[in-house]
C-alpha cells in the first residue's frame, strides 16, 4: 500500500508537531517500523525482552475481539514511526470485563504529548466498542505501565486511573545449587508432544482461571501460543497423574534477547498447577528440573514474571529457588460507564 492508499485519521487534542499524522495498521508491511519502536521502548523501560517482525506478526495474524486495523493506531512524522498503541477487552473469572488501552512511544518522541492524545482515542474507541458489545456487568478501563515509566504514570493519574496490581520480573542471576526434590508418589514426568499441545493448553487454561484480573482463553490466544517461534516442547516440563496433566513449567530460549542483551537467560514461565493437585510441592520440584533443563542447554541464568499477590504463594516459591525482583510493572484500572 503506497501512502496515497492509507486511511489516514484525525486525533483530537493531538501536539503541534510538524508532521505528525496518524493512522491505523495497515498490514505486515508496518511490522519492521512497529518492532524498530517497540524494542526502542523496551530498553528505555529498562525490559531486557525483545519482539521480533515474526513475534509481532502471530498477534497481527490472530487478534481477540479488535482486528489490528481497527485498534491498532499508529503515530508518523513525516515517514517515521514514532509511537504506537492498540485496544483489547478480555473478561475476568468473577464477571468483570476490562477494556484495555496500551501503548508505547519511541523515547526520542516522548513527553511531547503524543502518548496523551493516543491514549484519548483508545478511550473513546473502547467507550464505543463497549456500548456495542453491551455486556451486562462490571466494566474497567485499563492500561498496564512500567513502574519506571513516570510519563505514562502521570497520564494514567491525569485520567482518572489507579494503582491496582504490581507484577514483578525476577531473575535467578546463576545456575548453581539447583534444588530438584523427588515427584510425590503417584505422579510421573512424560513428554509434552505436538498433540498433548491442546492438553497442556487447557490444563493451563483451567488453572489460571482462579488468578486475578481478565484472561484471553479464546481460540486466537491458543492459534498465538501454538505457532508461538519461541515454542519448544522439549522444555515444557509436565507432571501427570494417570492420564491427567496436572502441573507444568514451561522453559524458552530467546536467542535474540540473549544476544542483544550479552547473556544466556532462558524463560521458565508459565508455572501452573491445577486447583486438585496443589499445596503437594509439584511447582517447586519442576521449576528445579526447568531449571536444570536450561542448564543443560547452556543457560547461565533464569527469568519469570509473576504477580505479587498471586494467592498461591507463588513469589515464596520463586523466591526458594533464588529468584529475586529486578523489575515491577503495574495495571491500572478506571471505572467505566458506558
Amino acid at each position: 500500500m503506497n501512502d496515497t492508499e492509507h486511511r489516514w485519521v484525525d486525533v483530537p487534542h493531538a501536539p503541534a508537531i510538524e508532521g505528525l499524522r496518524f493512522r491505523f495498521y495497515s498490514g505486515e508491511d508496518d511490522l519492521p517500523a512497529l518492532v524498530t519502536v517497540a524494542n526502542a521502548f523496551n530498553e528505555a523501560m529498562g525490559q531486557t525482552e525483545r519482539w521480533t517482525e515474526e513475534m509481532m506478526a502471530l498477534q497481527s495474524r490472530h487478534p481477540t475481539h479488535v482486528r489490528p486495523e481497527q485498534g491498532n493506531l499508529l503515530a508518523f512524522v513525516g515517514d517515521d514511526l514514532v509511537g504506537d498503541s492498540s485496544i483489547e477487552f478480555s473478561d475476568t473469572t468473577d464477571g468483570e470485563r476490562h477494556y484495555r488501552s496500551l501503548g508505547r512511544i519511541h523515547p526520542e518522541w516522548a513527553h511531547r504529548g503524543l502518548g496523551t492524545a493516543m491514549m484519548a482515542l483508545n478511550e473513546d474507541l473502547l467507550l464505543d466498542l463497549a456500548r456495542r458489545e453491551a455486556y451486562v456487568g462490571p466494566q474497567k478501563l485499563i492500561t498496564w505501565l512500567e513502574d519506571r515509566d513516570a510519563g505514562g504514570i502521570e497520564l494514567a493519574l491525569r485520567r482518572g486511573y489507579e494503582k491496582v496490581r504490581v507484577y514483578h520480573h525476577m531473575t535467578r542471576p546463576d545456575m548453581d545449587d539447583i534444588d530438584v526434590p523427588p515427584l510425590a508418589d503417584g505422579i510421573e514426568i512424560r513428554q509434552v508432544t505436538a498433540e498433548l499441545l491442546p492438553t497442556f493448553w487447557d490444563a493451563a487454561t483451567e488453572a489460571f482461571r482462579d488468578h486475578f484480573g481478565g484472561h484471553d482463553f479464546s481460540p486466537e490466544a491458543y492459534a498465538r501460543f501454538a505457532r508461538d517461534p519461541l515454542l519448544d516442547l522439549d522444555l515444557i516440563v509436565a507432571a501427570f497423574d494417570g492420564p491427567e496433566l496436572v502441573a507444568a513449567v514451561q522453559g524458552a530460549i530467546d536467542p535474540d534477547e540473549n544476544r542483544d542483551n550479552g547473556y544466556l537467560r532462558g524463560w521458565t514461565d508459565p508455572v501452573f498447577t491445577r486447583r486438585p493437585w496443589r499445596r503437594r510441592g509439584l511447582a517447586y520440584v519442576l521449576l528445579g528440573r526447568s531449571l536444570q533443563q536450561l542448564k543443560e542447554r547452556g543457560m547461565t541464568s533464569a527469568q519469570l514474571d509473576v504477580d505479587s499477590e498471586n494467592d498461591n504463594r507463588a513469589l515464596t516459591l520463586y523466591q526458594r529457588h533464588r529468584y529475586a525482583v529486578d523489575r515491577s510493572a503495574s495495571e491500572w484500572h478506571k471505572h467505566l460507564e458506558p
